[in-house]
């Protein structure tokens, strides 16, 4: 599950890329188009920092379900 959840959040971003209209995704896009790096590097900063989140909210869900002999 958290392989699925890392590549699905890859491929939201990437799909919004594509159509177009809201997203973070088309965000990244629309400053590439009008050379704003600065906004890009702080938008791929929020994208990690989903990402991270999203890692750590499976962390606990792996916990919490782990039935490991203890």
């Amino acid at each position: 599950m958290r392989l699925s959840l890392g590549i699905a959040w890859m491929v939201i971003v990437a799909a919004e890329m594509l159509t177009g209209g809201i997203g973070i995704g088309f965000y990244v896009w629309d400053e590439w188009n009008n050379l704003n790096v600065a906004s890009i590097i702080v938008a791929i900063g929020v994208i990690g920092g989903i990402g991270i989140l999203l890692e750590l909210a499976m962390d606990v869900v792996q916990r919490r379900f782990d039935y490991t002999a203890r």
